[in-house]
């Protein structure tokens, strides 16, 4: 690994977006028991782009409500404060990816694109699978590939030079990655989650959701964002840097312990919720 320009990310990680003070206040009220769900909503009413961003989401067919929810408060009690603070995350998420560089938005919305169909489909494997805590998957699979976020916006030459060479060598993005930087965005991804003080398991999942070695404590959660991120490089779901579609790690699909028929009906649930979710593109 170079460690010179590990270094260099490293110091432009600090120069980050911090998570916005709402989305911290929130998650100190929902750590504290004597929180009510108008305590909540006080706080996210207040910030309006907020608001609207999490109303259309819980309305979308992404939960599939049979009523539509008109208040924050309302959201609150149906969903449960652990599911809120998540997608309040999410719709922070992606003010990271606005950039006015010319040169790398296009990248950069293709990307934002690749992250939300893999978000949709690990929450879609976890129901599945009966995992609890859906959201966690969601964040998990927007976040897995963060890192070519920070590389885009502080090292746009590199980052061009990077996709220059997925064109002409024909090879995945983390190689490139590799020969340019000598680390990979899975690397850039890790130290990031160290510097918002993400969960330990979302942070597991950025660094190994390519699955070359499946260790640790997250096996499930990386094994089903290592899917979802192949479900939606076949499907053609925005772009994760190249147009290759990497190769099943098979104990990953043996932990989740699916059956194989089970693929196109996923495949045609994530396409029809990307559709309709899709409302930041």
């Amino acid at each position: 690994m170079n460690s010179k320009k590990l270094e260099r990310i490293v110091t432009h990680i600090e120069d980050l977006p911090t998570l916005p003070t709402t989305v911290l206040k929130i998650t100190e009220l929902i750590n504290n028991p004597k929180s009510s769900a108008r305590d909540i909503a006080n706080i996210i009413t207040d910030d309006q782009v907020l608001t609207a961003r999490l109303l259309k989401l819980v309305n979308s067919s992404f939960y599939g409500f049979p009523q539509k929810i008109s208040t924050v408060t309302g959201a609150i009690v149906l969903l449960g404060f652990d599911a809120i603070r998540d997608l309040l995350l999410t719709t922070s998420i992606f003010d990271v990816f606005l950039t006015k560089n010319k040169a790398i938005k296009n990248d950069l919305e293709r990307l934002w694109k690749h992250s939300l169909g893999c978000a949709i489909a690990a929450k879609i494997i976890g129901s599945y699978t009966k995992y609890d805590k859906l959201e966690e998957l969601f964040v998990a699979g927007l976040l897995h590939d963060i890192g070519k976020v920070v590389e885009a916006l502080f090292f746009p030459d590199d980052f061009s030079r990077i996709y220059s060479l997925v064109n002409q060598k024909k090879i995945r993005i983390f190689q490139a990655e590799e020969e340019v930087f000598g680390f990979t965005h899975a690397d850039t991804g890790k130290l990031l989650a160290k510097q918002w003080n993400l969960p330990s398991k979302i942070a597991s999942v950025i660094a190994q959701h390519h699955a070359k070695e499946l260790t640790g404590r997250f096996i499930q959660e990386i094994s089903i964002v290592h899917i979802s991120d192949i479900i939606c490089r076949a499907l053609d779901l925005g772009s994760g840097g190249d147009n290759m579609i990497p190769s099943l790690n098979d104990h990953a699909w043996n932990i989740l312990q699916m059956d194989a028929d089970l693929i196109h009906e996923i495949m045609e649930k994530v396409d029809m919720e990307f559709r309709d979710l899709n409302f930041f593109a």
